[in-house]
């Protein structure tokens, strides 16, 4: 009864693994058609497409926006502003390479988390198999570890150079626009945050070992 209990929950979690990875590879294909056939469409059509990049509004090291409001002085608050405020920049366009350039990022991702939803499931099926503590699933963990932190790097190059390229053709009054910041620092700590977990699983492979061989 325990047993079946304790592998419940492994059994929800790859459901739920398996589909998010078949929406993914459904995203991907989709973006790679879309990608393909949009100078068709283009071509035969007069409507247009949407890019879209992100962007960060204002400049400076802290950008700051004022925020008006009233009735507040009652609650001791004087003034408001937005700070390093973060958007996106939406363009209908004809031209293709901008269509290009602003959904490989989104492409990239979408393969990105495919590969590790893959692995993901394969731990949690190996989980149920009762094969816990192996090197396969160490080698496993450690993967996803590096292509979260791959995923993430790829991702904020490719859009940092999409918004990079679109930025340079467009003179932009107001409000004024700058680069994204081309790092996350949350999704470098989950990545390294996977890393010590495939270290940690590793030394419980070593202690698994060790038990075996003193039985």
């Amino acid at each position: 009864m325990s047993s079946t209990q304790n592998q419940k929950l492994p059994r929800i979690v790859k459901t739920v693994l398996d589909i998010i990875f078949g929406l993914l590879i459904i995203i991907c294909v989709f973006l790679v058609l879309w990608i393909a056939f949009s100078p068709l469409i283009l071509n035969i059509s007069d409507i247009v497409i949407t890019a879209s990049v992100p962007v960060a509004i204002g400049s400076g090291y802290e950008p700051q926006f004022e925020v008006e409001i009233a009735g507040a002085e009652a609650q001791g608050i004087r003034n408001a502003f937005v700070e390093e405020a973060q958007g996106t920049l939406r363009l209908e366009t004809t031209d293709w390479y901008l269509i290009f350039i602003s959904n490989l990022s989104k492409l990239l991702t979408a393969i990105g988390l495919a590969y590790v939803v893959y692995l993901l499931r394969s731990v949690i099926k190996a989980l149920l198999q009762g094969e816990i503590f192996t090197q396969e699933n160490v080698v496993k963990i450690r993967r996803i570890g590096y292509a979260v932190l791959i995923v993430a790097l790829v991702r904020a190059s490719a859009e940092y150079f999409a918004a990079r390229a679109i930025l340079r053709q467009l003179t932009i009054v107001e409000p004024e626009l700058s680069l994204p910041s081309p790092f996350e620092a949350e999704v470098i700590l989950a990545s390294l945050l996977i890393l010590v977990l495939a270290q940690v699983w590793s030394y419980g492979l070593e202690l698994e070992r060790e038990r075996a061989m003193t039985i």
